[in-house]
């Protein structure tokens, strides 16, 4: 499963009808939160991961994952991609 983490304080502070994801990770699975991501790699379930660009929430989150792996917890390493949303401005 392609999967894509929302940034909902991004959402929150731009006003989430304004905001839109990057069009090339339409087909991905979106998910609200990092623990949800996390259980659903814990099963297996992930191949792609996209997570917000460096710096906002999560930034840290592939670091976790390889020390995770490190420790025998998780088997298969997601592809992880980055992204920033988009903002689209009021004319």
């Amino acid at each position: 499963m392609k999967a894509i983490i929302a940034d909902t304080y991004l959402f929150y502070v731009q006003n989430s009808r304004n905001t839109r994801f990057p069009k090339e990770f339409r087909g991905h699975t979106i998910i609200w939160n990092m623990r949800e991501a996390l259980l659903e790699i814990w099963k297996g379930n992930i191949t792609e991961l996209v997570i917000p660009k460096l710096g906002t929430p999560g930034y840290d989150f592939p670091k976790y994952i390889q020390s995770l792996i490190a420790i025998g917890q998780i088997k298969n390493e997601p592809r992880i991609k980055y992204y920033q949303l988009s903002v689209i401005k009021k004319s």
